[in-house]
């Protein structure tokens, strides 16, 4: 609810800006060309307005257009202070924005000078009216992100459910509540193992007093008792960064580049009229003006009006796309890694078997459920589920503790009971029979997940779990090796149990045995080999892998938050998801090359202009022209877009 505030309220206050920002433009668009019905009749009629006229008093009418751009720099004053903040550290789109406008009121200024001394009328060069359409278009762009960030967490300002979205919804809420009680479960788990932990430090504590006694040695004094290690949390502050940025990262890219041609040009171009003859100031104006017209209005427009268009054809497939920005990340996605429990199986399992060697199954059965009652994990919902549907009694465990990647232990009547991989017993010196052993390797060898029971140090049965094999899997698996993906499954089982699995899903590469923290070094290790990783992820065991992750993608967000939620299941997307972000990119920077291209043709004109006419006379109108042409090309470039279609299990590349 707080995230779906502030977005609301950065929606509102790019609206208020955007609205004052029109209004002082369209002032300054009829100061600048006379656009006044008033001046309009005034010449048509013949009547002499006086001073009232920009060609009796140009310097008037130009303190006017600066006083009214002022206002436009302050309205736009957080774009210009993030501009000028990150210029030496990390261009951004603000950037080129900030020095297009000092460029422009640099030009503009120097015009304004020129008219003072020479008495020349130049009043119709001044770029006071191009930098307000451009400051327009960029609040423009603005608004247009925070109004599809608005409609993408709630309802849009016309009440309007985007297609699709009301079912998403009422899921998400029922998630929520889901999580909200595992939450309180895992709270009741922790206090179990505090206990746990106090009643072993305690255990530790009189043993190590009773062999000091008894090698006749005075017993220590009481321990200071150390700080838990995350009350001593940094009080380093975060990085005082910009507070907003593109919906796409190229559109910052996009700006640097157009940045460095268009100074580059325009210090070649002062050059080659200074040789030419021509006086300071006039080559200084051209300088300025021609380093206005390295940022496109389309800057700002080109991703607003590609992303819908991508979002509506992921929206018709029930694909939710959280975070806009990750189709910058999926375009250059070379591998991804897919966790077993969710992603390359359905991520239902269920209670396969029970083989037990001393105990009933019921009493096996009981036993496991009591250990991981109140857990989280996947498995253990499968098995209270199960204890409670067989009549299985649970019983009351006095303290527990979870290992990640390995299992849990608890104090059920006294007694050490531990449910796990049959290393992690072996380690704890639990004797695991040859018969256990050989059973549970062969379900392992079926793709099955052997969990050992034990109590005290005797195991005493196996309960076997299965989750079926996603039916589309295979085909998605070679289709992101037709685009040249690594595809890496990732798992907490056994060899064997992950090599039928990823042999049945067409996988050649899996890594098994692991700790949620193995998992998220594996995604790192694939970082440091030059990879951009996505990661198919399910559970909660995959959240600190889903931090390293550059793009996170989910078939559902009980315990993951993902970037993309595939809500139809259906894995064949995925695939599809990179290649129409690839074209969602694609499509970005179409319109920016177009837009660029209007932008030099503006240039090349204006060096016509000066050297034909002697004059930028033409300066507004094709610094107008210009914004305008690059406008038209980011609505419609998104048409390249409306080709893309979405074809479940089969795909034509």
């Amino acid at each position: 609810m707080e995230e779906n505030s502030t977005v609301q309220d950065e929606n509102a206050s790019a609206k208020k800006k955007l609205r004052a920002s029109f209004l002082i433009v369209l002032t300054l668009t009829l100061l600048a060309f006379a656009f006044s019905p008033g001046l309009l009749a005034a010449v048509t009629f013949g009547v002499d307005l006086g001073p009232l006229s920009p060609d009796e008093e140009p310097l008037l009418f130009a303190g006017v257009e600066f006083v009214l751009a002022v206002f436009m720099l302050i309205a736009c004053k957080d774009i210009m202070r993030r501009g000028f903040k990150m210029l030496f550290k990390a261009p951004s789109a603000d950037s080129l924005v900030a020095i297009s406008a000092v460029s422009a009121i640099a030009a503009s200024l120097l015009l304004t000078v020129q008219m003072a001394l020479t008495g020349e009328m130049l009043f119709h060069q001044l770029l006071f009216t191009p930098l307000g359409i451009l400051l327009t278009c960029t609040l423009g762009g603005k608004y247009l992100e925070a109004r599809l960030k608005a409609r993408e967490t709630a309802l849009d300002d016309a009440g309007v459910v985007p297609p699709g979205a009301e079912e998403m919804m009422a899921e998400h809420e029922a998630e929520r509540q889901k999580r909200e009680e595992e939450e309180r479960r895992r709270k009741e788990s922790e206090e179990r193992y505090r206990k746990l932990e106090a009643l072993r430090a305690e255990e530790r504590r009189l043993a190590e007093q009773e062999a000091r006694r008894a090698r006749g040695e005075e017993p220590l004094e009481e321990e200071e008792k150390l700080l838990p290690t995350n009350e001593q949390s940094s009080s380093e502050e975060a990085p005082d960064l910009p507070k907003s940025t593109p919906l796409l990262a190229i559109t910052d890219s996009a700006a640097l580049r157009f940045f460095a041609f268009g100074l580059l040009l325009a210090i070649a171009d002062a050059v080659l009229w200074q040789t030419m003859g021509l006086d300071a100031i006039h080559t200084a104006i051209f300088f300025f003006a021609v380093l206005f017209f390295a940022c496109p209005a389309a800057l700002f427009f080109a991703a607003p009006f590609a992303v819908p268009e991508a979002l509506k054809k992921c929206r018709a497939q029930k694909i939710r796309v959280k975070n806009a920005a990750a189709f910058d990340t999926l375009k250059h996605v070379s591998a991804i890694a897919i966790s077993k429990s969710g992603g390359i199986t359905q991520g239902r399992p269920f209670l396969a078997t029970i083989v037990g060697e001393g105990l009933s199954d019921s009493t096996i059965l009981g036993l496991a459920a009591s250990v991981e009652n109140g857990s989280a994990h996947p498995l253990a919902r499968v098995l209270v589920a199960s204890a409670v549907s067989r009549g299985a009694r649970l019983m009351r465990v006095s303290a527990s503790s979870s290992i990640p990647g390995k299992g849990v232990e608890a104090l059920i009547n006294g007694r050490p009971v531990r449910l796990g991989k049959r290393a992690w017993l072996e380690e704890e010196g639990v004797d695991v029979s040859s018969s256990l052993t050989v059973q549970g390797d062969q379900f392992a060898a079926r793709g099955k997940t052997a969990v050992y029971l034990a109590t005290g140090k005797s195991a005493k049965g196996i309960l076997v779990f299965s989750d079926e094999l996603r039916a589309d899997m295979p085909r998605t698996i070679r289709l992101l090796e037709a685009l040249n993906i690594e595809t890496v499954m990732i798992t907490g089982d056994c060899r064997s149990a992950a090599k039928r699995v990823a042999k049945d899903a067409g996988l050649t590469v899996y890594r098994f045995d692991l700790c949620p923290a193995d998992k998220a070094k594996e995604v790192q290790m694939l970082q440091t080999h030059g990879h951009t990783v996505a990661l198919l992820a399910a559970k909660k065991q995959d959240a600190e892998a889903a931090e390293r992750a550059d793009v996170i993608l989910a078939m559902n967000d009980d315990e993951i938050d993902p970037d993309i939620l595939i809500t139809s299941n259906d894995a064949s997307h995925i695939p599809q998801l990179i290649q129409l972000a690839k074209r969602t990119i694609t499509t970005v920077r179409l319109a920016l090359a177009l837009s660029f291209l209007a932008a030099v043709l503006a240039v090349i004109l204006l060096h016509a202009s000066l050297f034909f006419l002697g004059d930028l006379r033409f300066l507004p109108l094709l610094a107008v022209l210009s914004m305008l042409g690059g406008i038209i090309a980011s609505t419609l470039a998104p048409t390249y877009l409306r080709s893309f279609k979405f074809t479940p299990h089969t795909l034509d590349y």
